[in-house]
Formats: structure tokens, C-alpha cells, sequence
């Protein structure tokens, strides 16, 4: 159960902060290398994750929009049939893990992490996340930039989890 108050001492909230910014990389390797086990293991139960953000894509390297064509194929595969926010773990992997595209590969860094209780957290990271789509699609490369916004919850176990992820992207490219 959540806790409201804040008694940990100052090594303990740092190991928490480690703690949370290892569950971050393990993220981005679980899809990285598509472990859909491992990227499940890391989220709360009844977790929630809302990547409904979507701007509209540019060319890469300019302000000048993508096609059309573009434009329609990635407003139908950002959302992947999702209603957002997905709730519960398994359906997030199911979700995540139905992206269309041949690889993909996401950079997670400058974290600021706020310990706000003895088992809560919350996190915003910085990410820029490449994808080479099947050959044929109407885009075959996507490049993102933006920030997770998320909350942790520290479980009985002792161990943390993401409780929610809220992808805002910056800037999105496509080619």
C-alpha cells in the first residue's frame, strides 16, 4: 500500500532513485530486444500507460510536414486500435508489443527522479526512439524525441514498478 510519508534516509532515497533508473533501461531493452516477459515484469499490475500524444510528422531535419500519404499511415499505427490509456500490464505488452516494424531502438537519459514517499516516485526521462518499418510501408523510418512523464509505486516485495507512463512526443520524423 502507497505510503504518504517520506522517511527514508538520503542513501535510501538514492538507491531508490537507482533502483528506478535501472527499471527505465531495462524498458528500453525489453523493447529494444522485444522480451515482451521481461518488459511486462516492470510495470505495477494495474499499471497505466497513455501514448495518445502524436504530433504531426515532419520531414526529417526541416519544419516542412510529411506527405499525406505518411501522415495517414502513421495516425493508423500510432494508435494500434489502443483506447488510451491502456490499464494492466498485459495489455500494455500486448499494445507494445504489436508495433509494426522490422527494428526499433529507444535512448532513455537525463532522468529526474523525485522520491515523493517511502514507496512512490515520480520520473521524467528524456527519450529519442528510431523504427525501420517493413519494407513497403508507406514510411521506413520514423525518428521520435520527447519525455516519459511517470509515477512508482514501491511494492511489498521492495521491489519498484511503473505505475503510470505518459509518452509526450516532441518531435516526430519520417522518411
Amino acid at each position: 500500500m502507497p505510503s504518504s510519508q517520506l522517511t527514508l534516509s538520503d542513501v535510501e532515497q538514492l538507491q531508490a532513485i537507482e533502483a528506478i533508473t535501472r527499471i527505465k533501461s531495462k524498458y528500453a531493452n525489453s523493447i529494444d530486444h522485444r522480451r515482451w516477459d521481461e518488459f511486462e515484469s516492470l510495470f505495477a499490475p494495474d499499471a497505466q500507460m497513455d501514448e495518445s500524444d502524436f504530433p504531426t510528422a515532419r520531414k526529417p531535419g526541416s519544419n516542412e510536414p510529411a506527405s499525406k500519404a505518411a501522415f495517414e499511415y502513421l495516425e493508423a499505427v500510432a494508435s494500434q486500435g489502443a483506447v488510451w490509456p491502456v490499464v494492466g500490464r498485459a495489455a500494455m505488452r500486448a499494445t507494445v508489443s504489436s508495433t509494426r516494424e522490422d527494428h526499433g531502438m529507444v535512448h532513455i537519459f537525463n532522468p529526474d527522479i523525485e522520491v515523493t514517499s517511502d514507496t512512490t516516485a515520480t520520473a521524467v526521462f528524456r527519450y529519442e526512439s528510431h523504427h525501420w518499418l517493413p519494407t513497403g510501408e508507406p514510411v521506413a523510418y520514423m525518428h521520435n524525441f520527447g519525455t516519459y512523464h511517470e509515477s512508482y509505486v514501491r511494492h511489498d516485495d521492495g521491489r519498484w514498478y511503473i505505475k503510470t507512463l505518459r509518452l509526450a512526443r516532441l518531435r516526430v520524423e519520417c522518411s
